[in-house]
């Protein structure tokens, strides 16, 4: 009788696991850190919105500061949206920015931001806004007055003066969160030209496209 033949181990013999794998966490530890270095040397990124850098102007009716009333939601630019405060320190710095565009033929539309004083005393607050404007000029085509704080909640604003750019549809295409007195400040004047340049330039087939010369 035979005997009988060992049974071979099914399992494969275990092996060591190959280098690379421990070098693997520290890969990609440098690359999130290099993504990280990256954005932070990077341009800054347009702060339209807080989730897209297009967006509708807010669908809110405001009160003018002439006692009427505005449909921000309804209005169409090229035109600016300007929040301002009589006590912001900024805005007054920002103020002869907003004459010149105004006398470049920028239509400007204010908000005046309301604080607690402003509304404890809505009198006193309007002469201050009187004065203001008798003195440095008015740039605004229209001032709506945001007594409650809703309206500068549903634009968004982070801080006074807050400036938002606005499309022939309706759109909030740029948004600057400080004076228009810097860097920033000129690029958003520079996209609001080139808005206005490009409202202006005659349409394909429109009464300024030359007409085809007539055969014989």
């Amino acid at each position: 009788m035979s005997e009988a033949q060992p049974t071979p181990n099914a399992s494969p013999s275990k092996k060591g696991a190959p280098r690379w794998v421990f070098f693997l966490p520290l890969a990609i530890l440098a690359v999130i850190a290099g993504v990280s270095l990256a954005q932070l040397m990077g341009p800054k990124p347009e702060p339209a919105s807080f989730i897209s850098p297009k967006r509708h102007v807010p669908l809110v009716v405001a009160d003018t500061f002439d006692g009427g009333k505005i449909d921000l939601g309804g209005v169409r630019g090229p035109l600016i949206v300007n929040f301002w405060a009589t006590w912001c320190a900024p805005c007054k710095a920002e103020h002869p920015i907003l004459m010149k565009l105004k006398s470049e033929g920028a239509r400007i539309i204010g908000v005046q931001h309301m604080d607690d004083g402003d509304r404890a005393d809505p009198k006193v607050s309007s002469e201050k806004v009187r004065a203001m404007l008798a003195g440095g000029g008015n740039p605004f085509e229209t001032m709506a007055v945001d007594r409650t704080g809703d309206i500068s909640l549903a634009f968004g604003i982070t801080g006074l003066p807050d400036s938002f750019l606005v499309d022939a549809n309706g759109e909030i295409v740029k948004t600057i969160h400080d004076p228009l007195t810097g860097t920033e400040g000129e690029e958003f004047i520079r996209a609001w030209k080139a808005m206005v340049a490009e409202s202006q330039a005659p349409t394909k087939g429109g009464a300024n496209a030359s007409a085809p010369a007539s055969g014989r």
